[in-house]
This record gives C-alpha cells, structure tokens and sequence, in this order.
C-alpha cells in the first residue's frame, strides 16, 4: 500500500512539475514558481505521512 501510495505521488508531482515548467516558458513566472513549490511541499507530507501513518 506505501509503494502504490508513493508511485502515485510521484507521478502526480511530475506531472504538476512539468505544467509548471510550461507556465514559466509562457512568461507566468509567480503562477509557475508557486505551482511549483506547491508540489514539491505536498509530495514531502504526502510522503511522510504514506511512511508513518499508513
């Protein structure tokens, strides 16, 4: 259950990585940035909490 839990994370993290890549190439660099570090901050607690909650 962790692993599926942590595959799933990943994937959503590139693919919400990636569209914010797309937002800076088309000169949105705050909606970019902030897509961003949103995701990286929800795969650190979506992690954490697959590792010690599940």
């Amino acid at each position: 259950m962790k692993i599926i839990v942590i595959i799933l994370s990943l994937y959503i993290f590139f693919k919400t990585l990636y569209y914010g890549i797309y937002e800076i190439k088309q000169n949105n660099q705050i909606p970019g940035i902030s897509i961003i570090v949103l995701s990286v901050i929800l795969l650190i607690i979506l992690i954490l909490v697959s590792l010690f909650c599940i």
